[in-house]
């Protein structure tokens, strides 16, 4: 390999463009391989996974807890049921300082019927006490300081004031639909404690979308089978029931994002998955492009070396093997540099694609023998064009010259146009994306806002009401509202079966209850005011609303078991809740006196000026009235960027893929530009000697650069396409396309390159002719 080491320090471009190329689209393809695979394995050594089923009931995921009851006690296929709730943060007293956990509730089967590993305790006993609490290993650590857990005792003011004794101890949640960031998990016999209405006593089972239910079957039982019968059970039991029921598979229940699901689980856009991959495997076939180009280019270099190799002996076979031997040598390093790179860009990535990547953690024989494997496959891939080149070749093409016209004239301009066709169409689908996301931040919302801090509750109502006349006397506070439920949020569902024409509609209103700074503060439009009061159980219903319900003007009905109807105080102009692309809702907020609202937040507006300064001052005063009790201060519009981080996620996701396909482009073009220009010198000489101009040399070169920029329309196009068809399948956000987008696409890439080629081509063309035809 000696010759070759010397080729590699005699050309360091080449050998700088073919690494670093090599070395970052593999440091993507190693980040999107890790993370492609833990998504297609989630909850992979889940025991009965193939026997277990979610249930889910027309457009939601979740259901009551008592649901998996229900249908055990009346369909023998259910052969055992499980329900869990997660996301409860509260605080534990660990020697009198609040400490926040994250909880889940769950029935008291949980580790008999999942099989989440244990460290320390029996499936069938951590949880038979209502005061049992299992804690993963990471929380464990962070209470105990590494000392054993079990038995300690837990005290949790805002559940009962009860103290929970430490049953057990998990493995914690990874690589599962239950996000990793829970901590504990305590018997669903605590939920009231925390919303009345999930009580496992609430026999009508008013919150209907508040749990996962899980069934197991036994082997080979398709519940979907009952699905009609099961749905028309429920209609006859279940004030939520009668819509289309399905039973998802557990596993695939990740991926089964069409769905709604009112509460946090780890689920992913498999589509997202598939463009992801598809993106990293671009940019690993541009590096691979590149390597290629720039070895075909250098093949005329090196013809006369393997020509001196067939005179010494050398079979037609052993010139191929070498040139693949050197490929492989160098894709090896790369592999190395990119794996390194990988690591370093794992919490980045991780950042981006919001899911958990362990590329050290996940290795093991099997993964290390895929990797060798791949290498071996991408050197074989990348080396065989120029090693098939070199080993065909005749010697007397090398004589003539021939063979130095050849691989000029074919090989590097068909790899060229399909790398700038990759790149157009990446970069389309990032100004496209970009586009939609400017066009979402600015929709219209029907509702306005300034600067609100958002303070969640950490004492009793008196304590907070102390607070906000405090607060109220600060200069900058314009105005302060206790309020359950924000625009942002979407406060709380409250679904009516509303008697109308004859009929019965059911109708999920979102429902806010606040008082009346709550009208000021986010510029509600009031088109009807009829001075009812709250103590009449009067509520404000949006426009939209009353358009659903003709023929009720004043009161609405309810003829759901159990529930009653509300007086109409008035109407207003219709709001978007949560985000702009989110469906309309029928809307209702109720006014009351701030003393009798029980606030989810604390909503302060303020005026401008420095909001950093006044964020800190109301801090400060909060923490006066709540001591050491653990409360969250954020921005408004902070809170309304987050409904949209998936969309900037998917934003800097493809900005990042098109800026590594821009990089190894132009890495590739350098020096393609360099070599073909190198090879062209003897052409440009001739013509000088006959009249040509530099200035008209610049512009053949430049003509022929944007004439293979044209060709690469063709591949452009349909792949341009079918991105920006699955970024719009995404966002669910129709608007018209912007024309301008795919032909700022083609002037930006046609721009660097034609740049590219003038700067690379002005000394060759300003040589003198004589240099390069004395030899001749």
């Amino acid at each position: 390999m000696k010759t070759y080491f010397t080729f590699l320090e005699r050309n360091k471009l080449f050998t700088f463009v073919n690494v670093a190329g090599l070395s970052i689209s593999l440091m993507f393809v190693l980040l999107i391989a890790n993370m492609v695979t833990r998504q297609l394995t989630v909850e992979k050594d889940q025991r009965d996974a193939d026997r277990i089923f979610v249930f889910s009931h027309g457009k939601f995921a979740n259901a009551h807890y008592l649901i998996g009851e229900k249908l055990q006690s009346r369909y023998p296929e259910v052969e055992d049921w499980c329900s869990f709730t997660p996301g409860f943060t509260q605080y534990t007293l660990i020697e009198e300082k609040p400490v926040n956990i994250k909880l889940l509730t769950a029935r008291k089967n949980f580790f008999e019927f999942f099989s989440y590993k244990l460290i320390e305790g029996k499936p069938e006993q951590v949880l038979l006490s209502n005061t049992s609490i299992v804690l993963t290993r990471s929380c464990a650590n962070m209470l105990f300081g590494g000392q054993p857990a079990l038995g300690k005792t837990l005290r949790i003011p805002n559940i009962g004031d009860q103290t929970f004794t430490v049953t057990g101890v998990m493995e914690d949640f990874n690589n599962s639909i239950i996000p990793d960031n829970i901590q504990a998990v305590i018997p669903y016999e605590n939920a009231e404690y925390m919303n009345g209405s999930l009580s496992i006593k609430n026999d009508q089972m008013s919150n209907a979308t508040s749990a996962l239910v899980c069934i197991r079957c036994p082997k080979d039982v398709d519940p979907n089978v009952k699905a009609d019968d099961i749905r028309a059970y429920l209609k006859e039991i279940w004030w939520f029931g009668g819509k289309p029921v399905r039973f998802i598979p557990f596993r695939d229940f990740y991926f089964a994002t069409d769905l709604e699901c009112n509460i946090p689980m780890e689920q992913y856009d498999l589509t997202m998955v598939w463009i992801i991959l598809t993106a990293g495997v671009l940019i690993l076939l541009m590096a691979v492009f590149n390597y290629i180009s720039m070895s075909v280019a250098q093949t005329s270099y090196r013809a006369k070396e393997m020509a001196t190799r067939r005179l010494l002996g050398s079979s037609r076979p052993d010139i191929f093997w070498r040139m693949i031997a050197e490929s492989a040598l160098l894709t090896f390093a790369a592999f190395v540099i990119g794996f390194l790179l990988a690591k370093a860009a794992e919490p980045i990535a991780m950042d981006l694609l919001q899911v958990k990547l362990d590329l050290v953690g996940d290795l093991s024989a099997g993964t290390l023998l895929i990797y060798m494997v791949f290498v071996l496959l991408l050197s074989y891939l990348s080396g065989f064009i120029p090693a098939t080149i070199l080993s065909n070749y005749n010697p007397l093409d090398v004589v003539k010259g021939t063979f130095r016209r050849k691989t000029k004239t074919i090989y590097l301009r068909t790899l060229n146009i399909v790398q700038n066709g990759l790149t157009i169409a990446m970069l389309t689908c990032a100004l496209f994306l970009s586009v939609q996301i400017y066009r979402i931040l600015h929709e219209p919302l029907g509702y306005t806002y300034g600067n609100i801090l958002s303070l969640t509750p950490a004492a009793e109502n008196e304590t907070l009401l102390a607070f906000r006349n405090e607060a109220l006397q600060l200069p900058f506070v314009k105005r302060i509202c206790f309020t359950q439920g924000t625009p942002r949020d979407g406060g709380n569902n409250n679904t009516m079966n509303v008697p109308i024409q004859g009929g019965i509609k059911s109708m999920g209103f979102q429902c806010f209850i606040a008082d009346s700074s709550f009208i000021d503060m986010f510029g509600i439009q009031i088109t009807q005011d009829r001075k009812l009061t709250n103590d009449d159980g009067a509520w404000l219903v949006s426009e939209n609303a009353m358009k659903d319900m003709p023929g009720i003007t004043d009161y609405v009905p309810n003829e759901r078991k159990g529930r009653t109807g509300f007086y109409i105080s008035g109407t207003f102009k219709d709001f978007h809740i949560r985000r702009a692309m989110d469906e309309q809702r029928p809307l209702r907020i109720q006014i009351r006196d701030v003393e009798d609202v029980h606030p989810w937040e604390i909503l302060i507006e303020t005026n401008d000026g420095d909001l950093a300064d006044y964020q800190r001052r109301l801090n400060t005063l909060y923490e006066s009235f709540v001591k050491d009790i653990p409360y969250k201060s954020r921005w408004y519009h902070n809170q309304m960027r987050d409904q949209y981080k998936d969309l900037f996620r998917m934003n800097k996701l493809i900005g990042v893929f098109t800026g590594a396909a821009f990089l190894i482009s132009l890495l590739g073009l350098t020096a393609m530009s360099i070599y073909f220009i190198a090879q062209r010198k003897r052409d440009m000489a001739i013509r000088k000697v006959f009249g040509s101009s530099p200035l008209e040399e610049q512009k053949r070169l430049m003509r022929f650069s944007l004439h293979s920029i044209s060709i690469s329309l063709l591949v452009a196009l349909p792949l341009a396409i079918t991105g920006v068809r699955s970024i719009n399948n995404i966002i669910e956000y129709e608007s018209t396309f912007p024309w301008w987008v795919p032909i700022a696409s083609v002037l930006i890439v046609s721009l660097i390159s034609l740049v590219s080629v003038y700067l690379i081509s002005r000394k060759a063309t300003r040589e003198n002719p004589v240099e390069n035809l004395k030899t001749e």
